[in-house]
Order: C-alpha cells, then sequence, then structure tokens
C-alpha cells in the first residue's frame, strides 16, 4: 500500500486538554518522538474503531467510497 497523502486537520481543544497533551507527547516512551499530528492521529484512529462509528462506516459503505478516490486504509485490521 502506498503511503497516503497527508492532510492538514484543524481543531480547537480546551486549554486543559492543550496543556496535557504537550506535557504528555514528549514523555511517552514508545521508541519514537512522539508528535502532536501522531496523538491526534492515534485519538481519530480509536475514535473510528468504536463500534457505533464503525456501524456508520459500514451502514454508509465509506470504504467503498474511499476505494472509489483510489484511498485504502487499514485502521479496522491493525491490532488494537
Amino acid at each position: 500500500m502506498a503511503k497516503a497523502k497527508v492532510v492538514q486537520f484543524r481543531a480547537q481543544v480546551p486549554q486543559d486538554i492543550d496543556f496535557l497533551i504537550r506535557a504528555i507527547a514528549p514523555l511517552k516512551n514508545a521508541g519514537k518522538d512522539w508528535t502532536l499530528s501522531d496523538v491526534v492521529v492515534e485519538a481519530l484512529t480509536e475514535w473510528l474503531r468504536k463500534p457505533e462509528n464503525r456501524e456508520l462506516v459500514e451502514a454508509h459503505n465509506l470504504l467503498e467510497a474511499l476505494q472509489r478516490r483510489g484511498l485504502t486504509t487499514n485502521i479496522y485490521n491493525d491490532p488494537q
């Protein structure tokens, strides 16, 4: 699978969440330097994996829509 093009995603968060994320990201010991983008991708992936959101993806054929755009995802295949 070719690496997907990265797009910018903008969100506003409360100050307490901003503070905690910026404080924890550098401390996370996972063998790599964590960026805010890494944290957001991990959080959104977990959100998409929630059963109620997976049901919406399936009910509205969103994986097929992704394929029609020439894109694929493995977020439902990866170990959680």
